[in-house]
């Protein structure tokens, strides 16, 4: 099954998706950087189970994870110039 195609049930993703965000939202008594930390961990042993189990490929998983690091870089702010915030 390859990581970053459609999928035949964007239904069954989406309502995933929600639960998931639901379980993100009931961790909010952590800070955002040790939720992500945990999470990343997380993702780590999921993706080796998969690769392992022969569910993707290694290069699925990499492009997978260029795909997650593209939409978080994409979304972020750009970095702030020391100089200029010493203005």
């Amino acid at each position: 099954m390859p990581l970053t195609e459609e999928s035949d049930d964007d239904a069954l993703i989406e309502e995933c998706i929600e639960e998931l965000d639901e379980l993100v939202m009931s961790l909010d008594r952590y800070p955002p950087a040790a939720v992500a930390v945990a999470l990343g961990t997380y993702l780590e042993g999921l993706l080796g189970a998969l690769v392992d189990e022969r569910h993707c490929t290694a290069e699925e998983v990499r492009e997978l994870l260029r795909e997650i690091e593209s939409g978080a870089v994409e979304s972020s702010p750009p970095p702030q110039d020391p100089a200029a915030a010493q203005r």
